[in-house]
């Protein structure tokens, strides 16, 4: 079982991470280097497969609460 805390950083961290693949897609679809452009959309992807992980985790433990 989380507690509040827990859930307030998952929260957190959940919100940082979405801003970062809104940013990284942002800038990737601003550059011409394709080489920089897919550096930029993996690690979106990257940060995407933890925003899932921490949807996860949160919703679990809200269900919990």
């Amino acid at each position: 079982m989380l507690t509040q805390k827990e859930l307030l950083q998952l929260e957190d961290s959940l919100a940082m991470h979405q801003t970062c693949v809104k940013t990284l897609n942002h800038f990737a679809n601003e550059l011409q280097d394709s080489q920089a452009r897919q550096m930029l959309q993996q690690m979106a992807q990257k940060h995407q497969q933890h925003v899932q992980m921490l949807s996860k985790h949160l919703n679990a433990g809200q269900t919990l609460q």
